[in-house]
């Protein structure tokens, strides 16, 4: 599964999650950024399918919204600054607003 998301200067990034695989008594969903800046990779573990792949995509939107707050650049979907992806109820975007100078 991939989804492209839009970034201020006419750069793109891409999400690429692959399928929940099982890894001994739970699964494994793997997912890569790849960033004007480099790839990120990383990875969830859930007790099933659905929660590793869930928890991959709250993992790889935090990572959006670490970029986006990092780079100072706009990262957008379909023209949203809502990616469109999942976060953890505890976390939201506000949490990765730029820090002040």
């Amino acid at each position: 599964m991939e989804r492209t998301f839009n970034s201020d200067g006419g750069d793109s990034i891409l999400l690429e999650v692959s399928k929940p695989e099982p890894d001994e008594a739970d699964f494994r969903c793997s997912f890569r950024l790849i960033r004007p800046d480099g790839v990120r990779e990383g990875y969830a573990m859930g007790v099933d399918s659905l929660q590793a792949l869930l928890l991959a995509l709250q993992k790889a939107h935090i990572n959006l919204l670490a970029y986006r707050r990092d780079s100072g650049r706009q990262v957008q979907w379909l023209e949203m600054q809502d990616l469109g992806l999942p976060l953890p109820p505890y976390v939201t975007a506000s949490d990765f607003d730029a820090l002040p100078d």
